[in-house]
């Protein structure tokens, strides 16, 4: 009698504490997750959930909540309280959720009772194991470069009237993208390897096409006087300053000068545009925290003036489906700028900056998928 009772604490002990292996219905190698014990209860941290459902995750501390994106459902946590929502409907962790050193955990019980109640058609707990639907992956696996302008179409021209803006991007994009090759795990892909034109509406559907991820249009600024210069990122919506609309109308006039005039217009402003704005805008937040990262990395490398992150309505970022942005590199048309983009000496510093504001905001975004 008594060494029954002793092999079944033994089992009760063993099961205490015990990491929760993940199983999927499908061929994909088994995850787990890593559990802790805090005040005598079993905690995990809430980003195992990414790892094993590549669950999306933000906190919102003004309104005191922890959102997780599960299957494309969101679950909200109640800061300091044990209670989780979904829906309408609320749930009872028993334990409250928990903050330390910027970690947050969740009991363990939300994985044994909660989740499979909550997603019962697609996750069971079954014999001390989670048993679950294959997630959808969604972590940055394809970027476009867009180097812009090209072919017939020259873009901005140098101070020394010797260098085309389109010269310019076309070799950053190349060197881009064999550095994001080499070292990040993604496939890279460009509007075009050769001077060609290709039509802005082209450019955006080629990178939906082919599945992208991240859309980046490479440029260079210019201005009828020369003294101005300086790095800045754009990302989509109505031009909010002056010098905003003046960059917009610039990099738009290749529709006017080269895709039809007034008629081209018309096309990038009906409704199949108006619908991929809408489609757009869901990117928005992302779009600028991708071009904040890239802005901080290239003024702090090349040390060039800062002339900020800004919106624009862009036609060439109308029409893709997923975080986008453009990069001004520098003014073609002030002199020593010019000297620097041609130089391949910061060309490079160009390159490093543009891959570190890529790989810290890929690192950070498939975290959150």
């Amino acid at each position: 009698m008594k060494k029954s009772f002793l092999f079944v604490l033994l089992v009760i002990v063993s099961l205490l504490g015990a990491d929760i292996t993940v199983e999927y219905k499908s061929s994909l190698t088994p995850e787990v997750i890593r559990t802790i014990e805090i005040d005598s209860t079993d905690y995990f941290n809430v980003y195992e959930l990414n790892k094993t459902f590549k669950a999306n995750i933000s906190d919102d501390l003004l309104d005191q909540r922890l959102n997780v994106n599960i299957y494309s459902e969101q679950l909200i946590f109640l800061m300091d309280s044990s209670l989780l929502q979904y829906g309408s409907d609320y749930f009872n962790m028993t334990y409250n959720i928990i903050q330390q050193d910027g970690k947050y955990f969740l009991p363990v019980v939300f994985l044994t009772d909660l989740l499979p109640q909550i997603f019962s058609n697609l996750i069971s707990w079954e014999k001390n194991k989670l048993i679950t639907k294959t997630p959808t992956d969604n972590s940055i696996k394809r970027i476009v470069l867009d180097p812009g302008h090209g072919g017939k179409d020259p873009g901005a021209v140098g101070y020394s009237k010797k260098h085309f803006e389109k010269e310019v991007v076309l070799e950053l994009a190349l060197k881009l993208k064999k550095k994001l090759e080499q070292q990040l795990d993604v496939v890279v892909l460009l509007s075009r390897d050769k001077d060609e034109f290709i039509s802005l509406q082209q450019r955006t559907k080629f990178a939906n096409e082919n599945n992208a991820d991240l859309f980046i249009s490479l440029h260079c600024n210019a201005h009828r006087n020369s003294k101005i210069n300086g790095i800045e990122v754009y990302y989509l919506s109505t031009a909010k300053t002056d010098e905003a609309r003046a960059v917009e109308a610039m990099e738009n006039q290749v529709v006017y000068e080269y895709e039809g005039g007034q008629e081209a217009v018309r096309k990038y402003d009906d409704l199949a545009f108006i619908l991929a704005d809408m489609a757009q805008s869901e990117h928005l937040e992302e779009s600028y925290n991708l071009g904040a990262n890239l802005q901080t990395a290239l003024v702090s490398a090349t040390e060039a003036y800062n002339r900020g992150v800004k919106q624009a309505n862009f036609y060439v970022l109308r029409g893709a489906f997923m975080p986008s942005v453009l990069l001004e590199f520098g003014f073609i048309s002030n002199k020593d700028e010019e000297k620097k983009l041609i130089s391949s000496s910061y060309q490079e510093k160009l390159i490093d900056s543009v891959f570190i504001g890529i790989r810290d905001f890929k690192m950070k975004y498939d975290q959150m998928q």
